[in-house]
């Protein structure tokens, strides 16, 4: 049978013996069928806006009223339902034009015989139409929950990165107020001897004016090297707003002057190699960043391992259009087992009290992934090498 359960079916036919005669036809058929019969454009509108019907079958002649006309209708009060065209007398041109405005089928009332069929093809096309909506409904559906879900991880990983860099930026500060030290160390101690010498020249009064106003400026000299020094450290963990194009050699030098005291107390000798002036453009406090944790990382093994006479060269270039910076050490290199695990987050070979293992793993994410550059480590002959290329 065609259906499991009885369909609603309207049919408007000015003819009741016609009617009658294919609503026998569909019972012989074994077609479980409520068929209402509409003698005219009124009765099909009323029983259309009663709504529930799964089919409709209209003559293509009725007084005052034709298919087509019914067919509009039928959209208009329930679009999407089947609509069948049962005539006695139809041209081809006519069945054509009906088809085109949206019926479904027509059968000729002399070969009924086909109407079981068409039923089913209008049936079958319903529940493929139905089918396809849903599955369309479920694809925007899922997309929708797709999407949701990578904003979610996307705005999860940003926060996770955020974290990061926070703990990047707090070890980074960490190594700075060491570096701080570092700098100020000596010229506090030569304010020191001042004020002392100061002092046992006033007890001796042999203290001059010219002697004081000379020992003042020497202070203040002092004070202000000091001073510059904190606006050095404070713009170096400035963040960058906008990229900006940066003399790498400018900057190689600004970072060691950040250091400068604290290569000295480890012996560590840096030497630059550079070809004529190369710059490039990106994010420059953010790639001072990544040089120091490079070169900090080379003063750690240094002083790990003990090694005699370390030595940190710098080589700056072009390559293919790029800005290329390496960092070679003398310290050991990197052991193997480790060497392809350096960049991931958290890994550390030292204590919690010496590292967090987030500064190479943020190096990374800056060049490559704020930069669009590469950042990639080997060993090379007594040491590791890095290479930064943007």
């Amino acid at each position: 049978m065609l259906t499991d359960k009885p369909l609603r079916i309207v049919h408007i036919e000015d003819s009741a013996l016609d009617a009658e005669i294919i609503r026998e036809r569909l019972a012989d058929t074994g077609l479980l069928a409520e068929i209402d019969w509409a003698a005219n454009e009124n009765d099909f509108k009323n029983f259309l806006q009663s709504g529930g019907y799964d089919l409709i079958l209209a003559d293509y002649h009725l007084p005052g009223f034709t298919a087509p006309e019914a067919l509009r209708v039928a959209q208009k009060l329930c679009p999407g339902i089947p609509f069948i065209c049962i005539s006695g007398a139809i041209g081809e041109e006519k069945a054509v034009e009906l088809l085109k405005l949206g019926a479904t089928d027509y059968v000729l009332k002399n070969r009924l015989d086909k109407l079981p069929l068409a039923i089913q093809r209008a049936l079958d096309e319903v529940r493929e139409r139905t089918a396809r909506r849903l599955a369309e409904k479920e694809i925007v559906q899922l997309n929708k929950t797709l999407e949701t879900r990578v904003a979610e991880v996307v705005s999860e990983l940003r926060r996770k990165d955020q974290m990061l860099i926070q703990q990047s930026r707090l070890a980074s500060m960490g190594e700075m107020i060491g570096n701080i030290a570092h700098q100020w160390r000596q010229p506090l101690n030569n304010i020191g001897l001042i004020v002392q010498n100061v002092q046992m020249q006033y007890n001796s009064g042999t203290l001059t004016k010219e002697e004081m106003e000379s020992d003042t400026k020497s202070m203040m000299d002092l004070i202000m090297l000091m001073s510059r020094t904190i606006d050095d450290f404070r713009n170096f963990f400035r963040e960058d707003k906008e990229k900006q194009e940066f003399s790498l050699c400018k900057l190689i030098d600004h970072v060691l002057s950040l250091i400068s005291e604290s290569l000295i107390c480890n012996d560590i000798t840096v030497k630059i190699e550079a070809d004529d002036e190369v710059s490039t453009v990106g994010y420059r406090n953010e790639y001072a960043q990544v040089l120091l944790n490079i070169i900090n990382n080379a003063q750690e093994a240094a002083a790990e391992r003990t090694i005699s006479n370390p030595c940190i060269v710098v080589r700056i270039t072009r390559e293919d259009d790029c800005s290329v910076l390496y960092i070679r050490d003398n310290c050991g290199g990197i052991p193997d087992e480790i060497i392809t695990k350096i960049f991931d987050p958290y890994f550390t070979t030292r204590g919690p009290e010496r590292g967090t293992g987030v500064g190479l793993y943020m190096s990374k994410v800056i060049i490559e992934k704020n930069m669009n550059g590469h950042l990639m480590a080997r060993n090379v002959g007594e040491g590791a090498e890095f290479r930064i290329e943007v």
